[in-house]
């Protein structure tokens, strides 16, 4: 990719440097969206939007919580790329002193990996970087960077200025110019299905989720967890969120027990849920609606990955011109075969995954689509493209 796309009236009003936000934004969002729309990877971008976008990053982590909260928030994997792309961009608007601190913050973080690997913003604040924080807003008040930024960014040979009413297509047109675009697309939807499937907590709320009678719930979101008492045990609970509302799940070695929230309460928001946890009263922990078991917990990843369901539900949404981003809910399962609900955008389907096939049920019960074990893997191997050339690229 050589081309960064920004809309022109973000262009247009870096001249003015009490507007300098709006182009360094608008690179921030080209950024996203194009790593959202056409799924590249940072490296297969021009390495100045990097650079800029991880200035900016390091510029908002500061301003929030320090260096401390920007080493916390990058981790300790990413650190090295994305305070590498802070730096060349630093240095490349003539932002001097921030850039000279960054580079204090990298040697510090290599003289003191265990110390830095504890950084978080919070209680945990490493002196030396309380100091570098004041000299960092000192800098800031000095010379600013965004104005620096942005001037950087306008003389750019790779940015394409275009109206906003152009922006959207302009993205899908840099898109399509991924010869992987396909098999990433499929390899995203496999991979949040398959993670729905095998991670411990998202299955044993889409196991409680199905296990409640006489009919099941559907599992739409999965929220924030606590500490909280359940029944006069302390338990870890996360909030959910189905068709019907407001839940609570337990989540325990021994399985999940799904819990209506609170008896007449009025159901919060999702926004909402994870302050509501922190302290949640016992009052607000109504019936029980269903308890699933470890075992069939397991038995769900298992066949999963048995009968390769998350690439077979994928293919199965595509085939029916549906949104392969999906909620799933595990119904059923026993030696061979296991059953899901997929919601996607306003629509329900129920699928069932078997060791030859995978079908998707129509309203009369019966099968209304059908893909055979041999599609099933070709779409695996599809996948397997985009995610290996993701690897390589990153």
């Amino acid at each position: 990719m050589t081309t960064v796309v920004v809309p022109r009236k973000a262009l247009e009003a870096a001249l003015d440097p009490e507007k300098a936000e709006y182009l360094t934004g608008a690179v921030v969002d080209y950024v996203n969206e194009i790593q959202r729309v056409g799924i590249y990877s940072g490296r297969e971008l021009p390495a100045v939007a990097m650079q800029a976008y991880h200035a900016d990053f390091y510029l908002a982590q500061v301003y929030n919580g320090g260096h401390s909260q920007f080493i916390g928030n990058t981790g300790g994997a990413m650190l090295p790329t994305t305070s590498g792309d802070a730096l060349a961009g630093l240095k490349a608007m003539g932002s001097s002193a921030q850039h000279q601190i960054l580079q204090e913050m990298i040697a510090w973080v290599e003289a003191h990996p265990g110390e830095a690997a504890l950084q978080n913003g919070f209680e945990n604040r490493a002196a030396a970087l309380n100091a570098l924080d004041a000299r960092f807003y000192e800098a800031e008040r000095l010379q600013p960077m965004t104005p620096l930024a942005a001037r950087w960014i306008a003389n750019w040979p790779e940015l394409r200025a275009v109206a906003k009413e152009q922006y959207a297509s302009e993205i899908e047109r840099l898109a399509q110019l991924n010869p992987y675009l396909s098999q990433r697309r499929i390899w995203q939807g496999v991979r949040q299905i398959g993670f729905q499937m095998t991670d411990p907590l998202q299955i044993t709320v889409a196991a409680a989720c199905g296990a409640v009678a006489p009919e099941p719930e559907l599992k739409l979101m999965v929220l924030p967890g606590s500490d909280m008492d359940v029944e006069g045990r302390q338990c870890m609970t996360f909030g959910v969120k189905t068709d019907k509302g407001a839940r609570l799940c337990v989540y325990e070695d021994a399985g999940g027990q799904l819990y209506e929230y609170g008896p007449g309460s009025q159901s919060p928001k999702p926004a909402e849920m994870h302050e509501i946890l922190k302290s949640f009263p016992p009052s607000l922990v109504g019936g029980r609606l269903s308890v699933v078991g470890a075992d069939a917990i397991r038995n769900f990843s298992r066949i999963a990955e048995q009968n390769l369901a998350a690439e077979a539900i994928d293919l199965l949404l595509r085939k029916s011109g549906l949104d392969p981003t999906t909620m799933i809910t595990a119904l059923d399962v026993s030696d061979d075969r296991a059953a899901w609900y997929a919601v996607t955008g306003k629509t329900c389907v129920l699928i069932e995954t078997l060791g030859d096939r995978a079908n998707m049920i129509g309203p009369d019960g019966k099968p209304a689509l059908t893909v055979t074990r041999a599609e099933i893997e070709r779409h695996a191997a599809e996948a397997a493209v985009g995610r290996d050339s993701l690897e390589i690229r990153a």
